[in-house]
């Protein structure tokens, strides 16, 4: 079994956005597309430079990039905010 921890994150407007599984300390700074298990935004066909917006308020979420050879949500970090559950 993998250790971390899952959150809810959401846009400053209070939109669900995503559920992610979160390993590791710190600040959460980028969502590896694969480890997202509920996914409001549609990032899942998102392609490479793509920036997904919130349904809701249309602020621009980060910007899709190749990390470690995996697509991640690099996160503008003035837009979000995480809930541990």
């Amino acid at each position: 079994m993998r250790t971390g921890k899952l959150i809810d994150i959401e846009c400053r407007c209070g939109e669900h956005l995503f559920r992610y599984f979160k390993a590791g300390k710190g600040r959460l700074i980028k969502l590896m597309i694969a480890r997202i298990t509920e996914d409001k935004v549609g990032l899942a066909g998102a392609g490479t430079f793509s920036r997904p917006l919130c349904p809701k308020c249309q602020k621009e979420l980060g910007i899709i990039m190749m990390i470690h050879g995996e697509p991640a949500l690099k996160l503008n970090q003035g837009t979000i905010q995480s809930i541990r559950i």
